[in-house]
Formats: structure tokens, C-alpha cells, sequence
């Protein structure tokens, strides 16, 4: 592997670690690796850097491997396309570009649906999940002897989700590629993808009940919010399970929140979904509004981004939207909630705040529209923890007497 380019310019890349602030030890991580590249990549056995990490797989443990392939990657994006390190560009550099491995009527469809879809200010995370989705598909077709849509048969298609055995691939799979393959179909005007729609197999969307709050532990985390203790509790992460509390905002809107998006004149929240691109307004709750003000006010480092949370180390930057959790799980600890395990994640405030709704009588139209679902269906599995609502639906037994011993 030619490594002549590494040598030459690793250095400006250990001063970008440096002037970012990134620490004395990672940087660290960064040169040990690098050395060992330079050193030992360059065998003429060793044509890539996914086969220079494969040398290393007798060498060292699993966990130090994994560790290693993100600072691998990261070095390899560096040497071969100038990327530096940064938030949006993380790990997974050496996994395979399913994208870039098929042929140009694939590559065409992909590049169609992006197009399409960014017309129509679509999400850029909406995209690039369906883009991934459509790029395994194809991959798949390619690899079992299909080249182009007219290629496509029913059988390769239905192998797709089901092995023979058992099913492999399910609903949420199924529904990424029918959208793409619906958002190209005006493009393609010989039918091709409605034909391949047809081949899809009908799939039902299961999902478990959701472990919802209890009202026990409702009360004791609206003790941690709303009271004035915040030891082992940062302002931050009591703002952020606020706004989900009393919002039932999506923890990447809560992630991009920026000044802007508060009005504080007419106590509204007004953004776009990160998840559908659609606009949604709400109102600012003086519990919210305060919660933010303290964060702001008391521990919110100086800084010229107008995002609203942001990270507690020298860079200061937007916090990414799996820091959430860590909020989440922040304000629960502190309250004594879910110790022993389960659901911890920002979606719980979620899903209590759309709850909370439905047993207060408001109609599922209006809670999905809160809530910013693009779709009504989306409501459908809060339903089920309206515990008031269903047992409305209960049948009475009294006519069918069961023994004490069966219910012994």
C-alpha cells in the first residue's frame, strides 16, 4: 500500500487534533497508529487499509480492535480523501461502500431518489437512511447475477427478507425501499418500479408494548426537574429532559435547537423536524422557558454558536443527538428511575407527554400534529399504554365465574 501521502502530510493532521482540543492522549492514539501504518503498511502484501486492519487481528484483543478501527478509519479518510476528524464523520470509514460497488442503472436509481427528495427539503438524515437502505438492496441483486431493474425478478426480491428459514429482514426494511423505489417511479416511465413494488412482501409492523413511566416515577423525576437540587446534575441536562417532559420533542430537535427557534415575546417553539423536515410550532412553557434561561445563564459556555446545548469541553460545540441519552439517563439516576435497567432513553418523555394527551381526552389528530408526525398511523402504538382508554374496552367475566383455584 502506498503510504507516501500519510508521511508527507500526518503531520497537519496531528496539528488539527491539537488546535481542536482534542486531548493529549487521543492524539496520542492518533501518532502510535500512524507510526504503525507508515511501518508496517507499506509490506507489498498489504494493498488497503482494510487489509492492514485484518493484519492486526491475531495481534490484539476484540475491544482494542474495535478502538482500533476508528482510529484506523479516521486515518485512512484523512490519507485518502483530506477529511479531518469531526463530529459527523466518526467511525465506520472501513466498512464496505455498498453505494460505490454497484452498477450505474443503481448507482441512476439512488441518484434519482436523492435528487427528488432534496427537492423537496426532505431531511438529510431521512435521505441518507433510505439511500442506505436502497444501496444494501441493490448490492444484494447485484451479487445474486442482476445488473438493472429489468433484471430484478420476484424471487430475488423475496430472498431479500426471507433466508428460506426464517425472516431475515422486516417492515421498517421493506418500507425504505418501496419509498425509494415511489419516489423514483415518475422518473421512470416503463414501469420498472412500480413493478419491483409489486414484488415487496406484505409485512406487518410489529412492535413490543412500550415500557412506559409509571406514576410513581413520573412524580419523583418531576421532583428532580422542578426542584432546586442539582447535585451530580448539570443545568444542561435538566434543561434537555425538560423540553421533552413538557414538549414531547424528538431528542435530534431538542440536539438542534437554536436561539432562533425561541420566541420569547410569544412564548412559541418554532422549528423544522430533523426527522420529516416539516415545521412545527409550540408553545414555551414558563417551566421550559426557565429551564433553558438557567442553562444559559449559569452554565452555558461563551460561545458564538447559536445552538442552544452544547458540549462542556474546549471546543464548544452543538452536542449530538446521542448525548440525549446521557441527559436522559443523567435526570433518572438522579431520581432513582429505572436503576435496575430497561428503557432510559429520551423517548420515554416522549411517549409520557403523548400518553398524557390521550387520557386528557385530546383527539389523536391533534396529538399526532403536536408530536409532528407526518403520518396518523404513528400514534397508533401510544395508544396501547393508555391504560384509562383500554379499560374502557375490557369485557365483564361476571357472567363466567372462575374458580379460586385457577386464580390461585
Amino acid at each position: 500500500m502506498n503510504v507516501e501521502n500519510l508521511r508527507r502530510t500526518y503531520p497537519i493532521l496531528i496539528d488539527y487534533l491539537r488546535e481542536n482540543g482534542y486531548t493529549k492522549g487521543y492524539i496520542n492514539e492518533f501518532f502510535t497508529d500512524i507510526r504503525q501504518v507508515l511501518r508496517e503498511a507499506s509490506d507489498p502484501i498489504i494493498n488497503s487499509y482494510e487489509e492492514y486492519y485484518e493484519s492486526l487481528s491475531t495481534k490484539f484483543t476484540k475491544s482494542t480492535l474495535h478502538h482500533k478501527l476508528k482510529i484506523i478509519g479516521k486515518i485512512k479518510q484523512f490519507d485518502l480523501k483530506g477529511i479531518f476528524p469531526t463530529s459527523i464523520h466518526r467511525c465506520g470509514f472501513l466498512k464496505q461502500d455498498n453505494y460505490e460497488c454497484l452498477s450505474p442503472e443503481y448507482k441512476n436509481v439512488i441518484d434519482v431518489f436523492v435528487k427528488s427528495a432534496t427537492n423537496r427539503a426532505v431531511s438529510e438524515s431521512y435521505i441518507r437512511h433510505l439511500k442506505l437502505a436502497a444501496a444494501k438492496f441493490f448490492d444484494y441483486q447485484q451479487t445474486h447475477g442482476t445488473h438493472s431493474l429489468l433484471d430484478i425478478s420476484e424471487r430475488t426480491v423475496q430472498n431479500y427478507f426471507y433466508d428460506g428459514e426464517k425472516i431475515v429482514r422486516g417492515f421498517d426494511v421493506m418500507k425504505q425501499i418501496k419509498n425509494v423505489l415511489e419516489e423514483c417511479t415518475p422518473h421512470y416511465h416503463n414501469g420498472e418500479c412500480e413493478r419491483i413494488i409489486s414484488f415487496l412482501p406484505l409485512m406487518k409492523k410489529f412492535h413490543k408494548t412500550y415500557p412506559f413511566l409509571e406514576e410513581e416515577e413520573l412524580e419523583k423525576i418531576k421532583s428532580v426537574l422542578l426542584g432546586g437540587d442539582c447535585t451530580n446534575l448539570t443545568l444542561r441536562d435538566k434543561a434537555i429532559v425538560t423540553i421533552a417532559f413538557y414538549t414531547g420533542l424528538r431528542g435530534c430537535d431538542i440536539a438542534a435547537l437554536s436561539f432562533d427557534n425561541l420566541d420569547w415575546e410569544h412564548d412559541i417553539i418554532h422549528l423544522s423536524q430533523n426527522k420529516t423536515g416539516a415545521s412545527l410550532t409550540l408553545p414555551l412553557r414558563p417551566v421550559v422557558g426557565n429551564a433553558i434561561f438557567d442553562y444559559v445563564e449559569h452554565e452555558r459556555p461563551g460561545s458564538d454558536n447559536d445552538t442552544i446545548f452544547l458540549t462542556q469541553d474546549q471546543k464548544t460545540r452543538k452536542l449530538r443527538t446521542t448525548s440525549m441519552y446521557n441527559a436522559s439517563t443523567a435526570v433518572l439516576t438522579k431520581a432513582g428511575v429505572r436503576a435496575e435497567g430497561g428503557k432510559r432513553g429520551l423517548h420515554l418523555f416522549r411517549h409520557n407527554f403523548a400518553v398524557a394527551l390521550l387520557q386528557n381526552g385530546i383527539q389523536t389528530p391533534v396529538i399526532s400534529e403536536v408530536l409532528g408526525h407526518a403520518s396518523l398511523i404513528s400514534i397508533e402504538p401510544y395508544l396501547e399504554s393508555d391504560l384509562i382508554r383500554l379499560k374502557e374496552c375490557a369485557l365483564s367475566i361476571e357472567k363466567y365465574p372462575v374458580g379460586k383455584e385457577v386464580l390461585g
